[in-house]
């Protein structure tokens, strides 16, 4: 009799274990869901920011040279504080177009990548944003692996915000 005792017990015991443990697994699950659930509105947050920075930086690179007399192409040097940059001064030259409008050494996807470096003093790859060159409407295309892009005409120094929400 005493050992039925000491089984039922054991099996209660047993019982209980797995009940607790399915209870934390089923939190853990759902906590796990709401935390995968906001991935992409971070990543939306990120790029916004961006947007807003990308706009905060071409208002400043063009009163620059509004400042400066109209120049050909500017030096931007963003590169002071992070010692560890892998590119050269030249690419620091930022060609203006004569609105005043920063634009890339070449009009293709890897212009519009380097034009990103030049003004935002960080690589698109950086942010996971692709750069992309549009010729219908001579724009570069700075798109997010959820869609978002932040979209920069080069003729009219235009910048627009898509978000894919």
């Amino acid at each position: 009799m005493q050992s039925q005792q000491k089984a039922e017990s054991d099996l209660l015991r047993v019982y209980g274990r797995l009940v607790s443990l399915t209870l934390i697994l089923i939190i853990l699950a759902v906590i796990g869901f709401k935390y995968f659930a906001t991935m992409p509105q971070l990543a939306a947050r990120n790029v916004e920011l961006e947007h807003t920075r990308f706009l905060n930086v071409l208002a400043m690179v063009r009163s620059q040279w509004l400042s400066l007399g109209k120049p050909p192409q500017m030096r931007l040097d963003w590169e002071v504080f992070n010692e560890q940059n892998t590119h050269n001064e030249q690419q620091t030259l930022v060609i203006m177009s004569a609105q005043g409008w920063p634009q890339p050494t070449e009009l293709s996807d890897q212009g519009c990548q380097a034009l990103w470096w030049q003004l935002m003093g960080q690589e698109a790859a950086d942010n996971s944003l692709i750069g992309s060159y549009f010729r219908k409407d001579n724009s570069c295309r700075y798109r997010s692996q959820n869609g978002d892009s932040i979209g920069y005409q080069l003729n009219s120094g235009r910048v627009i915000f898509l978000t894919n929400s």
